[in-house]
């Protein structure tokens, strides 16, 4: 039987070699919203003198989550002789445990969201300790933990989806 750590080693591999093989450009097009999506995370975490804008929040969730539909929708899918089907069905006559999987795919999921977010997550702390050294503001302050819940909206956002496809295929 195979390993958890050996499925989600495959699984990165081969959700990586399928997004180059079959995206046909959007590969590409997940690194140049994901570099928006940290920016303007960050951006939202500043503190400044005019009120919270929440468009400015919805322009981030959308621009983040339209660059991880384009990453995580090969975790769930495959395409195969032209037509796309659901992963787990694959996997399905293979003596793969299906919760296993599941776990592996949910293990990759953290880690891809982990690596989106964690820069804006970064820089708004570096940048929160520059401002409470040099404007005396509060350190603590929801605005610094953007970057974070919006990774926790697309854990569950897609933890639901993959979710969805794993009840599907039994």
């Amino acid at each position: 039987m195979i390993t958890l750590k050996q499925i989600v080693y495959k699984e990165i591999s081969e959700m990586k070699e399928r997004r180059k093989k079959e995206t046909f450009g959007t590969y590409y097009i997940f690194y140049v919203l994901a570099i928006i999506c940290t920016i303007i995370t960050f951006i939202l975490s500043i503190p400044g003198d005019e009120p919270f804008d929440i468009i400015y929040f919805y322009i981030a969730l959308w621009s983040g989550y339209i660059s991880l539909s384009f990453l995580y929708q090969y975790l769930y899918r495959i395409k195969e002789n032209g037509t796309i089907n659901n992963i787990f069905l694959k996997y399905k006559f293979i003596p793969l445990d299906m919760d296993t999987l599941f776990l592996a795919k949910i293990i990759v999921l953290a880690r891809f969201i982990t690596i989106h977010i964690l820069p804006a997550q970064i820089l708004a702390f570096i940048y929160r300790v520059y401002c409470v050294y040099k404007y005396r503001c509060n350190f603590f302050d929801p605005l610094l933990f953007i970057p974070a819940i919006t990774g926790i909206i697309y854990f569950i956002i897609f933890t639901t989806i993959i979710y969805k496809y794993r009840r599907a295929a039994k």
